[in-house]
């Protein structure tokens, strides 16, 4: 086998050289293939034939009719420890603190965090990377995981203040619904008057010109429900959910321990995959929708911000992709998601009692609550206009050497080349992290 020589000089500058695709690219091609045309005129030599002794310590062991025992063709990779460090002061205090008492593993209680911090800030800023490049900060992440590994439980740490906050808000909100009920069925009561004069001038053979005009502008007046903030969501299709940002509140979470619920859904089968995977696309890019429906009202979702926190088991995840076909990673769907698959804590989490005080976590809720009351930006037509964050001279440019990093990676023969589509979002989830 053939196998490129590099100079010193090249060994020493930026990362080494390893292959001969790095040859190509320091000397050119034309140098290429002169080596390779030298390696096949030269003469062939065989190599030693080994000893039956080093042969019988050397191989596999072998089974009863001589052939060796088949190895695994997965190899199994040791997970990187989860860069806690990384974490602003008060973001990693609080999870040290839950996941000392639960035990989880650590990526999934930061992963609970994150999710809290994304749906509390989701709807009041947007992040600029660069001129023309800007984008919600909403996050997608999924966590690989068994059931019992206490993603709930997390969750309900870190979303104890926007539990509140949807609390207080909805018993705010109960004199103004009381009072969309009241105007809501005197609407109804003229437009039953109007409908039942057109069918009585029509008995009648009268003209019903005049009063087809005043029911389509009473039709205009029809009162519009309160918008009262429900950012905590179960399980909902993508369907449903659009429904709700474009028509109650444009900003929620989908929260869910049990994701099998969504990726097992009827609303994830072959025949609608393309429309919920483009659907839940273009919320993470912050972009606007048109929902037709034959059935029921069409509506038009714009100015949305989600965020996806889920952890669903390995056998669930693959019968996804293999309902979905190639959908799912080739729509982009999959690069959006900030994955974990850490190693489960179960069998080595003893009971402990839990502390009297959770100063860290109680500090944490304190400062999603202070966001949460701020008043939502939301124009007249339900859309959010989040106010532009813009990355510091010093953070942009750790940003662009990062997304230059990630980039000389993609290329063909670069260590990210096989998972090009979910590194080329990388530096996009950056500085969506950034933000938080």
């Amino acid at each position: 086998m053939a196998l490129p020589a590099f100079t010193p000089e090249e060994l020493a500058v930026g990362k080494p050289p390893s292959d001969w695709n790095d040859f190509t690219r320091l000397r050119g091609l034309d140098v290429v293939r002169e080596a390779i045309e030298k390696t096949l005129q030269a003469p062939l030599t065989a190599a030693p034939m080994p000893t039956p002794a080093a042969t019988a310590s050397s191989a596999p062991a072998a089974d009863s009719d001589g052939w060796p025992e088949p190895q695994l063709l997965t190899a199994r990779v040791e997970p990187a420890p989860y860069p806690l460090n990384a974490l602003p002061d008060t973001i990693r205090a609080a999870v040290i603190e839950v996941q000392a008492f639960t035990k989880a593993p650590v990526p999934l209680v930061a992963s609970s965090a994150l999710a809290a911090l994304s749906l509390a800030i989701q709807a009041y800023v947007d992040i600029k990377r660069a001129d023309k490049l800007h984008g919600p900060v909403g996050l997608y992440l999924l966590t690989i995981a068994d059931s019992g590994e206490r993603k709930s439980t997390c969750d309900g740490f870190f979303t104890s203040a926007i539990r509140d906050y949807q609390a207080e808000q909805a018993e705010l909100a109960k004199p103004e619904q009381e009072k969309h009920r009241a105007k809501l069925s005197a609407w109804e009561a003229r437009r039953a008057g109007m409908i039942d004069a057109i069918k009585q001038a029509s008995k009648a053979s009268k003209s019903t010109a005049n009063i087809e005009r005043e029911l389509h502008m009473h039709e205009q007046d029809k009162p519009e429900p309160p918008r009262v903030p429900k950012l905590l969501r179960g399980d909902d299709t993508p369907e449903n959910l659009a429904y709700v940002l474009a028509r109650e509140w444009p900003s929620a979470g989908v929260l869910s321990s049990e994701a099998g619920a969504v990726f097992g859904s009827h609303g994830m089968g072959a025949e609608s995959a393309m429309r919920n995977l483009a659907l839940l696309n273009i919320l993470w890019d912050g972009g606007t929708l048109d929902v037709g429906r034959r059935s029921k009202e069409s509506f038009t979702v714009r100015g949305a911000r989600l965020t996806v926190a889920l952890q669903v088991q390995e056998p669930t995840l693959r019968e996804f992709f293999a309902k979905s076909g190639p959908l799912a990673r080739g729509s982009g769907f999959l690069a959006r998601f900030l994955v974990a698959w850490p190693e489960s804590t179960q069998g080595y989490r003893p009971f402990s009692e839990a502390p009297a005080n959770w100063p860290r976590l109680a500090e944490f809720n304190r400062r999603i609550a202070a966001i949460l009351n701020q008043p939502a930006p939301i124009d007249e037509s339900g859309a959010l206009t989040p106010a532009m964050l813009s990355l510091a001279p010093d953070a942009k440019v750790a940003w662009v050497g990062y997304h230059d990093a990630i980039e000389s990676e993609l290329a063909s023969g670069g260590e990210l080349y096989d998972v090009r589509d979910v590194a080329s979002k990388s530096a996009d989830n950056a500085a969506r992290l950034s933000a938080l």
